[in-house]
This record gives C-alpha cells, sequence and structure tokens, in this order.
C-alpha cells in the first residue's frame, strides 16, 4: 500500500516545530507585517518538497493539513489562528 505524501509532513507538525516555522516565516516579512503569517505561507513551507497531488484528492490533502495547522496554531501560547477574507 502506498503512503499518503501528507504522512510524512503531518507527523512533524508539533506545536512546537509550527512555532518556529511561523517565527521564520514571520521574520522574512517586512517589520510592519511580522505580526502574522498567511495560512498559504505556512503549508507552502510545510510541504516543500512534497507533492500532495491534484484534483480532488490533493485539495483534500490541503484541506487536511490546514485543519492540522489550525488545530497545532492553538496547542501555542501567545498565538491565535485568524480567519481572513478572500
Amino acid at each position: 500500500m502506498d503512503r499518503d505524501p501528507l504522512d510524512g509532513v503531518l507527523s512533524g507538525l508539533t506545536p512546537e516545530a509550527l512555532e518556529a516555522l511561523i517565527r521564520r516565516l514571520a521574520a522574512v516579512q517586512g517589520p510592519r507585517n511580522r505580526s502574522g503569517v498567511n495560512v498559504p505561507d505556512i503549508i507552502a513551507a510545510l510541504t516543500e518538497g512534497v507533492d500532495l497531488g491534484a484534483g480532488a484528492a490533493g485539495w483534500q490533502r490541503h484541506l487536511r493539513l490546514k485543519q492540522a495547522v489550525i488545530d497545532t496554531v492553538a496547542g501555542i501560547p501567545g498565538m491565535r489562528y485568524v480567519e481572513g477574507d478572500a
């Protein structure tokens, strides 16, 4: 049975690892834009080199990862997920 490409990403998604990633991403943003990091930027960094697939299966993996990021952020003191307008 083939392993889901998302499994490896999710296995390393801990509050500590996500906090470090968010802080790294925020640090390279402009000084006035460091109070938040967009979820697409987080997902891109988490999936670098990982093909989540295309079509419905790829979109489902993307949504699973987004929810995992939201859930993990809830466990990081001082950070919170804010739904943006799109």
